[in-house]
């Protein structure tokens, strides 16, 4: 599915909830479990009220979301955890995942310059982090679920 605009990445705010959702629901069971979507839920409507520290985007065309995703940072550790990164399933493929992943790491060298950034993903999504630098720390076998399979990945910023 072509879009007729060029996507623009913004910050998430609440309006965006219900197609977050929805896009984060398009990937399950390949990307994510089932039982993740409750949590995914429960930790969009947190955000708002959680912000120090904690960035969310939003992949736009027009008005349509094509992904989202964003991180948090601890202080005390000098590190950065991605967090919730997607790309809704109809929009896989055409790299709005790298131009997501581009900007959300450009986030990170301007905010939190030198920080270690850390992330885990399944099987499915370690390719696609290892192009750009991640490297796997730790393999847990069925770490999500049965045949899901957890990469914890950390990249190093200069």
């Amino acid at each position: 599915m072509s879009l007729p605009e060029p996507i623009h990445i913004t910050e998430y705010t609440s309006t965006w909830r219900q197609q977050c959702l929805d896009a984060f629901i398009s990937n399950v069971p390949d990307y994510f479990t089932e039982a993740e979507v409750s949590q995914y839920e429960n930790w969009l409507d947190l955000f708002v009220a959680e912000k120090e520290h904690s960035h969310y985007y939003v992949a736009i065309s027009g008005k349509t979301l094509v992904g989202c995703g964003g991180f948090g940072y601890d202080e005390k550790k000098n590190e950065v955890t991605f967090a919730w990164g997607l790309v809704d399933r109809k929009f896989h493929k055409q790299g709005f995942g790298k131009q997501l992943l581009i900007y959300r790491l450009s986030k990170i060298r301007e905010l939190y310059p030198g920080a270690s950034i850390i992330l885990d993903t399944t099987q499915h999504s370690r390719p696609f982090f290892e192009r750009y630098g991640f490297v796997t720390v730790k393999y847990t076998e069925n770490g999500y679920s049965n045949g899901m399979h957890r990469y914890d990945m950390i990249l190093t910023v200069d």
